[in-house]
């Protein structure tokens, strides 16, 4: 039996026509489906706005030691320590950054973010002001500030040695709290220890590097946690799958047995209910995927057309960020194309394992 005979078999009743009765449960999958992909888009919408933000304001990880620098390159890695500070003539107090190496951290990072005069040179004397900070002291580029740190006030004098800084740029970056710190060179941050530095860094070349991953820059436990939330919706969505695999369920119960003594015909003609099992699980996989494939792709497509033509714009237009268009090879995605594949094909062909030679019908 081929696979067109085995589909005519399967989705026309006994009298030749199709059975509408598959149609409820397909729709049913349908906007399951759409609906897994459509969070996924959206989630990595978020994810990667965040990412970017993130990236561009600070390292991934640290290491709280140098114990490990000599063995590794050392460039990968930015010494740096935040201290409070607190700004002359204003109630003002703030947390203040510092990098070793600044003007790197500067150009691979923050200039993205930031509004300063290129030609002057970044130097070991210039503050970088977040926006919120910058707006509330009504400062500009170029203009100097007086810094104190709370931490370094002689309790028996009560002496404050105050700091004079430029405003070498105003970075905006518009999540968490970012845009009510300052950043600067670490020599600024006067440390009295280096036991106290952390060493930040985005990646490693470490060969024992994963022992290194698990300090994460709390911002970063937020994309964690966008993470949980999205597998936390994909449960939701896969249950509304089930559902609907519930429904079609019954539905091939029902042919089943209504089409009984077709089976043993087929049987008795030299095919096993083994072979028709398998047959018919293949075949419930095509199908299945071929739906997957149109889900996704219509995720896209609308996705392309509110792009371009800004339609579906009630929907994505009340979103904060923007969905990303769903790249088919990619880990995530494969993922979900098996999953969601083999539990359609699996609830599908389930009744022909509960078929019951000797009394002609399925049971369980």
């Amino acid at each position: 039996m081929s696979f067109k005979q085995l589909f005519i078999f399967f989705f026309k009743d006994s009298k030749g026509k199709p059975k509408l009765s598959y149609l409820f449960s397909v729709i049913g999958l349908f906007f399951s489906i759409y609906a897994i992909f459509m969070i996924m888009s959206i989630m990595n919408g978020i994810e990667y706005n965040f990412l970017k933000k993130i990236d561009s304001y600070h390292y991934k990880y640290y290491l709280k030691n140098n114990q490990f620098i000599n063995q590794d390159n050392k460039t990968s890695y930015n010494p740096g320590f935040e201290k409070n500070i607190c700004i002359e003539n204003s109630n003002i107090f703030s947390k203040i950054i510092g990098f070793d190496n600044f003007d790197k951290y500067f150009k691979t990072k923050l200039s993205n973010y930031c509004t300063y005069n290129k030609s002057v040179k970044l130097n070991s004397n210039h503050i970088i002001l977040g926006y919120d900070i910058a707006r509330k002291l009504n400062a500009n580029i170029g203009e100097r500030v007086s810094l104190f740190y709370p931490s370094d006030i002689n309790i028996a004098s009560n002496f404050v040695e105050y700091k004079d800084f430029e405003i070498y740029g105003i970075f905006n970056i518009d999540f968490l709290d970012f845009n009510n710190n300052i950043l600067t060179n670490l020599n600024n941050l006067d440390v009295d220890n280096d036991n106290n530095l952390k060493y930040y860094f985005d990646d490693l070349n470490y060969e024992n590097r994963s022992n290194f991953f698990n300090n994460n820059i709390y911002s970063n436990l937020i994309i964690d946690g966008l993470n949980l939330e999205k597998k936390i919706y994909y449960f939701f969505a896969f249950f509304a799958i089930v559902l609907s695999c519930f429904i079609l369920f019954s539905i091939m119960t029902t042919l089943i047995n209504e089409k009984i003594k077709q089976f043993f015909i087929i049987n008795i003609l030299g095919m096993s209910i083994y072979e028709l099992t398998l047959k018919l699980f293949f075949l419930n996989y095509l199908l299945s995927s071929f739906m997957v494939l149109i889900s996704l792709s219509f995720v896209n497509f609308s996705l392309y057309l509110f792009n371009q033509y800004n339609f579906f714009n009630l929907i994505y237009g009340a979103l904060p960020f923007s969905p990303v268009f769903i790249k088919f090879f990619d880990l995530e995605t494969l993922s979900l194309f098996f999953i969601i594949t083999v539990i359609i094909s699996l609830f599908s062909t389930l009744p022909m394992y509960y078929l019951n030679k000797k009394d002609k019908y399925v049971r369980f």
